[in-house]
């Protein structure tokens, strides 16, 4: 290459980390990215599978660039690797000899990216991993062209050392040798050109050693404790999560194909897509190197057919990044092509695409002012006593409480009990619920004889049953940033939000039902989305009695997802909506044996005194449930509408604030 391409990759490289930087989380994000800041910063153990690699480097990249928190200087770890990526795609177009243009092109193209640029600015493993695709395709077209065993060896070395940060890179290496075996079968027939090969994956995977050697020193996160040689492979293998699997037959396989072939659409902007067909088939007619990415991006189906879930294919596509990354250098050839028969000015066009995905996608991206995650777990751990006991689970909760209490020491005093970092179930537990304050992010769904599981203001609390509710601190109406529109909001957070909402009608539900429904409404409109949300609301509807309700959210909750929900009972909202109209039938039968008593004759069918007058009768017969819908209903037609307050209105008692 020449001196003047170096330079000009250096320069793109730099400008796009200035512009990640720029829009880099300052606080912790929402999912997984707690966890694996959280071991970064203690040489921990993460979910499998360990992401051995990811932690080191991300240890390394926090001492050299002491600026701001860790979790920022995670957020720009994946700024410099995506920028990484983009120079690497952007140097290995110019070595192909592709048009300038086209170079700049191919690698703005990933740059801007949605799906790319949404890992860019926040603390996850797939910025990296985006990067380790784009050497392994460069080492891989240098096997391609000098064709010596060393150029095989690292090209297999790159992607053993890759899988240590995401294991598409083992997939990555099937592709490949799929792809040299093709171009040269006599390799096949060369058994120390293969061992070659096989002894310099396995070197690449040595980063693995570093699970059981740290797992020994039994670090503060350890998931899986993988000491022993079984306890390393289920960590590297996923074990426990492939039941999570979404594909079930061939026709699940044909959907995951088709939202795939949208996405890569949607990312590339369309432009870019049919840019990347007809470089396919410019690309092939360059010594078949077409096929490489076209084999890289099969791997990629391969894997989420094989171990994708629901949320892994659909809510979210950044198990899509290397399909976008391969996507992106074929795009190059077809604009290479483009550029050489339309001259500077087909050039300058085609560089509008990603221009346009750049301005429509900056307010997207631009993650510098979120504080949702962080504002939320702080103020749960700021409603605790002195010495809880909080029971923590679900990745959008529990992980951010981890990082705020094992990196940044917030309430070092609380208890924090880790479910499912390596924990199947709860422990058995002895407690004296007047004593020992015992709270849960999440209801655990218990039926314990003389216990209450009752809602604490963002958690629950084990209560004796029979006394007056415990003291909590009532959840503030709004979180930092929720109506900001400069704040952008994905799916995870769009969950995270209406779960605060939902835990503040709880809180209502009892005794204040219009700021109850009020709060359940924010969190519809926050998380519409959100199957596990409409479950939990449909639960809640159908225990205060209001049975469409009910029937409507279990079928919204049906409608986002048809199969099981992901938890310890598996249940189906199709199932709860049919129980639902069961229970909905019979009381209706009740009610229209009520239609001609003096109580209910006269009045207007629908009215809030039709309504008081029908609890009047349930409550006859021992239907207090049903009872108790009806007057409701009564209460929110007295109101004129449903009430939008997020606080409780003035003449009735507010919940008890602890001192």
């Amino acid at each position: 290459m020449k001196r003047h391409d170096t330079a000009l990759t250096i320069a793109l490289g730099a400008s796009v980390f200035a512009i990640y930087a720029l829009g880099a989380c300052p606080t912790i994000y929402v999912g997984d990215s707690g966890e694996l800041v959280t071991a970064v910063y203690l040489l921990g153990i993460p979910h499998p599978t360990g992401y051995p690699l990811y932690a080191l480097l991300g240890k390394l990249w926090t001492l050299a660039v002491p600026v701001g928190s860790i979790a920022f200087r995670m957020s720009l770890f994946s700024a410099a690797s995506a920028a990484a990526a983009v120079a690497a795609l952007h140097d290995l177009c110019l070595r192909l000899r592709l048009h300038p243009v086209a170079a700049l092109l191919a690698a703005l193209l990933l740059a801007f990216a949605p799906s790319f640029w949404g890992e860019a600015t926040v603390q996850r493993v797939y910025a990296l991993n985006a990067l380790f695709v784009v050497l392994a395709t460069a080492a891989a077209v240098r096997w391609h062209r000098v064709r010596t065993p060393g150029s095989l060896a690292l090209a297999f070395f790159v992607c053993g050392l890759g899988a240590t940060n995401h294991t598409f890179l083992a997939f990555y290496a099937l592709a490949f040798g799929a792809f040299a075996a093709s171009i040269e079968p006599r390799m096949l027939t060369r058994p120390r050109v293969l061992a070659g090969a096989g002894l310099a994956f396995a070197a690449g995977l040595l980063p693995y050693a570093y699970l059981p050697i740290r797992s020994a020193a039994d670090p503060l996160l350890d998931w899986g404790n993988p000491e022993t040689v079984r306890g390393v492979l289920e960590v590297i293998t996923r074990r426990g999560f492939w039941e999570r699997a979404w594909v079930e037959g061939l026709t699940d396989v044909l959907v995951v194909i088709g939202d795939w072939s949208l996405s890569l659409a949607a990312e590339a902007a369309w432009v870019g897509l049919a840019l990347a067909v007809a470089g396919t088939f410019v690309a092939w007619r360059r010594e078949r190197l077409a096929l490489l990415p076209v084999l890289v991006m099969a791997a990629n189906v391969l894997a989420l057919v094989l171990h994708g879930s629901r949320s892994d294919i659909f809510l979210w596509h950044r198990y899509y990044v290397p399909s976008y990354a391969m996507a992106a250098l074929l795009a190059g050839f077809g604009a290479d092509w483009l550029v050489r028969r339309a001259g500077r000015t087909g050039g300058a066009l085609l560089l509008l695409v990603p221009m346009a995905l750049l301005v429509t996608g900056w307010r997207q991206f631009d993650r510098s002012r979120y504080r949702l995650a962080d504002d939320f777990s702080r103020r749960l751990l700021a409603s605790l006593p002195p010495g809880a006991h909080l029971f923590a689970t679900d990745d959008n909760v529990l992980f951010v409480l981890i990082y705020l209490q094992f990196v940044e020491g917030v309430r070092p005093d609380v208890d924090l009990i880790l479910q499912g970092v390596g924990a199947a179930s709860l422990p058995n537990l002895r407690f004296d619920p007047d004593r020992d304050p015992v709270f849960f992010t999440h209801h655990p769904n218990w039926n314990v004889r003389g216990l209450e599981i009752v809602p604490a203001g963002l958690t629950f609390r084990a209560w004796r049953a029979g006394t007056p509710p415990p003291p909590f601190d009532l959840p503030p109406p709004l979180l930092a940033g929720e109506t900001d529109p400069r704040v952008p909001k994905d799916y995870l957070t769009e969950n995270l939000v209406g779960h605060f909402h939902y835990m503040r009608g709880l809180v209502f539900e009892r005794d204040h039902w219009l700021q109850a429904r009020a709060e359940f409404e924010k969190a519809e409109a926050a998380a519409p989305r959100n199957d596990v949300l409409f479950f939990n609301l449909g639960l809640v509807y159908r225990r205060n009695g209001l049975f469409e309700d009910a029937l409507a959210a279990f079928a919204r909750a049906a409608a986002i997802n048809p199969r099981e929900l992901p938890s310890g009972t598996h249940p189906r909202a199709i199932d709860k909506a049919r129980q639902v109209e069961v229970d909905g039938r019979a009381v209706a039968d009740l009610e229209r044996t009520y239609a001609a008593d003096a109580v209910v004759s006269g009045l207007v069918p629908g009215s809030a005194a039709h309504h008081r007058a029908i609890a009047e009768l349930l409550d006859r017969r021992g239907a207090d449930v049903a009872a108790r819908g009806h007057r409701l209903r009564a209460l929110e037609l007295d109101a004129g509408v449903r009430v939008s307050s997020v606080e409780a209105p003035e003449g009735l008692p507010r919940p008890t604030s602890r001192p």
